[in-house]
């Protein structure tokens, strides 16, 4: 039996290429990517790779992609977005992978024109020859509209089962879907943080400040975020869940009310002693009080002090 690689976001696209490939009689493994901006396998995924039959793996590319995200080399789709050298880097993984698995060509959810930075015809060829992947990437989806693949020409493919879906409509997509049983259909895509603006802000600012590392992109999706100084980031959590992430997950300087009513704010960087004050007032602000007992604690001193909350006009000046 052939078997193929599977690039696999979480989105529908590349759900049902999956099941294409498979109705083929053709073993797919299907790949996740990490790159510290989406989601891990969620159950929902799981679920389908047992309904469905077919293996699924996460691989993690968090320290590459990094790299690739400071300056990529076909720059930035609408945010921070960087899509086509996105895409290479988890076509070149994979293809460093097909020995180890056995497989015999690369399978994606693309669709041609679907996507304005990644997806127009041209640069789907510009994708394939810098991963050195020339005629073995087959995309189901819209492979009538493309030149037969290695494959198809062999005749290990099919070419008339495949399909020839272009721009952003989900209508053939959805039917497809309705084909293979799919009662809850997922998001056209896998959610990449990089697409989200208010995101986006917060990754500039470690990037301007040179402090783009995988624990301060994880520190993103917590709490509200606010830049002291160049060197002093304050995080402050916005609920319970959060303040316990904050104290349980990370090390550093820590604020809080000694009555533990408001957040937890966790110090990230080198601080001054103006830092810190300036921290404990948003503290005291985000508890809702006009002035409060915050307890400043480090792993080896912790000493309590009454600050006033900082004004509504100070805040936007900090806030990230």
């Amino acid at each position: 039996m052939h078997r193929a690689l599977a690039l696999y976001s979480g989105g529908l696209d590349s759900l049902l290429s999956v099941l294409i490939i498979k109705e083929q009689k053709i073993d797919v493994i299907a790949l996740k990517f990490l790159t510290g901006f989406v989601s891990p396998l969620k159950e929902e995924d799981l679920n389908y790779a047992k309904q469905f039959n077919f293996e699924i793996k996460e691989i993690d590319i968090k320290d590459k992609f990094i790299e690739i995200l400071k300056n990529p080399e076909h720059g930035y789709g609408k945010n921070l977005n960087p899509c086509i050298d996105c895409k290479i880097l988890m076509l070149k993984e994979t293809k460093n992978l097909m020995p180890q698995y056995g497989a015999s060509f690369v399978v994606t959810g693309e669709v041609v024109s679907q996507r304005p930075m990644s997806q127009k015809r041209e640069l789907l060829t510009v994708i394939e020859k810098k991963a050195s992947l020339e005629g073995i990437i087959l995309r189901p989806l819209c492979a009538k509209l493309l030149l037969p693949t290695r494959v198809e020409i062999e005749g290990i493919i099919n070419r008339d089962l495949l399909y020839d879906i272009s721009g952003r409509t989900r209508k053939p997509q959805i039917a497809l879907a309705k084909k293979y049983g799919i009662e809850k259909t997922p998001q056209p895509a896998g959610g990449c943080l990089l697409t989200d603006p208010c995101f986006c802000k917060k990754v500039r600012d470690l990037m301007v400040h040179n402090e783009l590392t995988l624990k301060n992109i994880e520190l993103l999706r917590v709490g509200r975020h606010f830049r002291i100084s160049k060197r002093c980031k304050a995080i402050a959590g916005r609920n319970e869940r959060e303040n316990e992430i904050l104290l349980n997950r990370y090390t550093g300087l820590f604020l809080y009310p000694s009555d533990l009513k408001g957040p937890v704010i966790l110090l990230s960087g080198e601080h001054s002693e103006d830092d810190v004050n300036i921290a404990a007032s948003i503290c005291v602000y985000y508890s809702k009080r006009k002035n409060a007992e915050i307890v400043i604690k480090s792993e080896i001193d912790e000493h309590r002090k009454i600050y006033n909350a900082i004004s509504e006009e100070e805040i936007v000046k900090y806030k990230v």
